[in-house]
């Protein structure tokens, strides 16, 4: 089921329950501005009370998982540390997409500068994985809240390794497993040899301890990570309008899962084409959404069309 609300997300915040949900997976606004244009600049991922109401709402224990840019994201953690949560780790998702934001200096100053600029190409964006302060132990936090732990086992690599804090599409896959090299298959022993290159250089890492038990796989570094891509349908158009940063489908089913305890309900205060919604749903969740932008209440609904039978509360 999904509850989708137009406006502003700091005062549908304030409508909403003490700890009525679950966890909340969302992308806010970069804050960021590039070649004279304002990107998501209000400033709101830094609003220590907007982010107050969020863990207000929070059960004890629920997980936030926020998007970022990589120079911003510093001053929303803090942000979000302010406001009262545990900041508990960051997911890194590799991407391929990204394009340089500057041009040549030798362009614009002559010959003598050619191939120097001023910024790299963004192939990654941070992920804060924060949690609301539990109501004592785990164990009592998740009798009391079903909250507090993720879910390992369903989220774990299709060979079962334990889920990583990194996430990469196909691209960034074949650069992690061209810089590691491949590993043939082999028991449950590390062998890396000390004159053998890897990922970090000859020798790191070398030793003989065990692998966790039982995988006897091959591949490279990339296989220990969960990796996802968006493909042009899910960057979806409606009376001209597309949204600008839309996020793997199978990225977002995978987080909404990793933190949201069956049957639990996901909250979005920063809704965008709705992806987050979508991943809800298709995950068996209930999901709360928030846009204050109305050009993007169209391309939400158009995402959940073929799912209209659980459109609830019509955004309002």
């Amino acid at each position: 089921m999904i509850d989708l609300h137009a406006g502003d997300c700091r005062d549908v915040l304030a409508s909403l329950p003490d700890a009525s949900v679950d966890a909340v997976v969302t992308d806010p606004p970069y804050e960021l501005k590039f070649l004279g244009n304002k990107w998501d600049a209000s400033g709101i991922a830094y609003d220590v009370a907007m982010w107050a109401e969020v863990l207000r709402v929070l059960k004890h224990g629920g997980h936030l998982l926020a998007f970022g840019g990589t120079r911003t994201w510093h001053r929303m953690v803090c942000a979000v540390e302010d406001a009262g949560f545990e900041v508990r780790d960051s997911i890194a998702w590799l991407f391929a997409e990204g394009f340089p934001k500057c041009g040549d200096l030798g362009k614009k100053i002559g010959p003598e500068w050619a191939g120097w600029s001023t910024t790299l190409k963004p192939a990654h964006e941070p992920i804060v994985m924060a949690r609301k302060p539990l109501a004592g132990t785990v164990a009592a936090n998740v009798m009391a809240h079903g909250t507090g732990p993720l879910n390992i086992d369903g989220c774990r690599s299709a060979e079962g390794r334990w889920p990583a804090n990194v996430a990469v599409d196909a691209w960034a896959a074949s650069v992690i497993d061209e810089q590691s090299g491949n590993r043939p298959g082999q028991s449950a022993q590390r062998n890396l040899s000390p004159s053998k290159p890897g990922m970090f250089g000859v020798g790191h890492g070398a030793d003989t301890k065990p692998w966790a038990p039982g995988y006897n796989d091959s591949g490279g570094a990339s296989r220990f990570f969960y990796c996802a891509k968006a493909p042009k349908a899910e960057r979806l158009k409606a009376d001209g309008t597309a949204h600008p940063t839309v996020k793997p489908l199978t990225l977002m089913r995978w987080l909404v899962r990793l933190v949201t305890p069956p049957g639990g309900t996901i909250l979005d205060p920063f809704t965008g084409s709705g992806t987050t919604l979508e991943a809800a749903l298709l995950e068996g969740f209930h999901a709360i959404g928030i846009e204050q932008n109305p050009d993007y209440l169209p391309l939400i609904r158009q995402r959940l069309a073929p799912h209209d039978d659980t459109l609830f509360g019509a955004a309002s």
